[in-house]
């Protein structure tokens, strides 16, 4: 019960909070824009989609990166498969050493992010039609932490992904599915 509290609490807090304050404080973001969408609909475009795709290839392009320096790095160590090891069109580099496993954590902070990436969209577009304002701050915080957790990856130390803000992601996530599932209950007339 408790992780269930802790996974999915704060995205029903946030959309009671949107639900009752937005109403009352700030109703012309929930007024029809374009497409007939809730104005504030055009933040979780801008944040969620947009904005996540740049943090998505950031995190593309420390793979990259690490794959040079790495490779370079081993090749100066005396590695003379450190081509074969480290290059294209390889997604993990191959053994045990330090070098390769530093260079399959940074490849996996990005690989991890790629997993749930089209959940995090899916369920942007549905919770930001009638949550728009928790969906575009939890878009933030994905991409916040989706930052640390490669980070905390890149470290070559898997389990420090969790430490600072990198565990977030989840927290993230948990609210989009709350709001999309607030979303259905809107469109089904229950709330």
């Amino acid at each position: 019960m408790s992780l269930f509290v802790q996974f999915f609490g704060p995205g029903v807090a946030a959309c009671v909070a949107e639900r009752t304050t937005t109403r009352l404080y700030m109703p012309s973001l929930l007024e029809s824009g374009g497409y007939g969408l809730p104005k504030a609909f055009g933040g979780v475009v801008a944040v969620n989609l947009v904005m996540s795709t740049f943090a998505m290839i950031s995190l593309g392009m420390r793979v990259g990166k690490a794959r040079k320096d790495l490779a370079e790095k081993a090749k100066k160590d005396g590695d003379e498969h450190a081509e074969e090891r480290f290059g294209l069109p390889k997604m993990q580099a191959e053994g045990f050493g330090e070098l390769a496993k530093k260079f399959n954590c940074v490849q996996r902070g990005h690989q991890q992010a790629l997993e749930t990436y089209g959940s995090f969209l899916a369920l942007s577009v549905v919770g930001g039609l009638a949550f728009p304002i928790t969906t575009m701050m939890s878009g933030l915080l994905w991409i916040y932490a989706r930052g640390k957790w490669a980070d905390g990856y890149a470290t070559g130390d898997p389990s420090k992904r969790y430490q600072s803000a990198g565990r977030h992601v989840w927290t993230a996530l948990g609210n989009l599915m709350m709001a999309s599932l607030g979303t259905a209950l809107v469109i089904a007339g229950v709330l």
